[in-house]
């Protein structure tokens, strides 16, 4: 088990510090741009005010020009998410599927192991490797925030990224669930990164569309962005809905690949 988890590591790990690197560059950009928006508050605080409601609410929060305004938009509900999605899903439908599909999957499982025990590693390494990507996007803002004046409580930011990374491990679960069920990684990407901006899309114009807006509590990005993710902490039932269908992806997986004729 052990040796099985060091391979899942290992296999995670050249994408883990890519995505890493990413990330921490991403964080060091937006905030060498934060003394500029500073400076052109009134302007862009009016521009924001003049867009519709439902972009306002999914891009510029409350108080665009302030740190944690700021932040959330450009970060937490756009390019930050954007990141530790595409990682997430391409974890995901690499772990199994990318593994059938290069053969090394039947190698593996010629080998005395359990094929619980294989999927319970890769779904082991994926969340190491998701909480990694958070860790990383907390002390890139930690340490890069204060020296362009954008501090924010870092209760706060770690908040944040506690739910970025259940966000992330939502959809990387969906496409875990579909490349152990189906042995096809471009299926399992499509339909994880497809349920994605689907999801999105429902929470982000829902608002302003009746008919969508019954549909806002089966999108992840309510859980993840309502109450605004950098005010308040933690929220126990936006923390279960994320985790729980992460664990239920995971526990689908698990069926699915044990009632599968990998033979076929």
């Amino acid at each position: 088990m052990r040796g099985l988890l060091a391979k899942a590591v290992r296999d995670q790990r050249r994408g883990m510090i890519g995505w890493g690197i990413g990330v921490a560059a991403v964080v060091l950009m937006y905030a060498a741009f934060y003394p500029s928006i500073k400076e052109s508050a009134a302007d862009l605080q009016a521009y924001m005010e003049n867009l519709p409601d439902a972009i306002r609410a999914i891009v510029a929060g409350e108080d665009y020009t302030s740190p944690v305004g700021y932040l959330e938009s450009e970060f937490f509900n756009t390019m930050g998410a954007l990141i530790a999605l595409i990682f997430a899903i391409g974890a995901g439908a690499r772990a199994i599927a990318g593994e059938e599909e290069a053969g090394t999957l039947d190698l593996l499982l010629s080998t005395p192991v359990r094929r619980r025990q294989v999927l319970a590693t890769k779904a082991l390494a994926i969340v190491g490797a998701a909480i990694g990507l958070a860790v990383v996007a907390a002390a890139s803002i930690a340490v890069f925030g204060p020296a362009f004046d954008l501090s924010v409580p870092f209760v706060d930011v770690a908040a944040a990224c506690v739910m970025l990374a259940l966000l992330s491990l939502s959809f990387g679960g969906v496409a875990f669930a579909v490349g152990a069920a189906t042995g096809r990684r471009t299926l399992a990407n499509a339909v994880g990164g497809g349920l994605a901006v689907v999801t999105f899309i429902v929470h982000a114009i829902g608002p302003s569309v009746e008919w969508l807006r019954p549909l806002r509590p089966f999108s992840p990005f309510r859980w993840y962005q309502d109450p605004h993710l950098l005010a308040g902490g933690l929220h126990v039932r936006n923390v279960a809905v994320l985790a729980g269908i992460a664990v239920v992806s995971f526990a689908v997986a698990h069926v699915a690949f044990e009632r599968r004729d990998l033979a076929s």
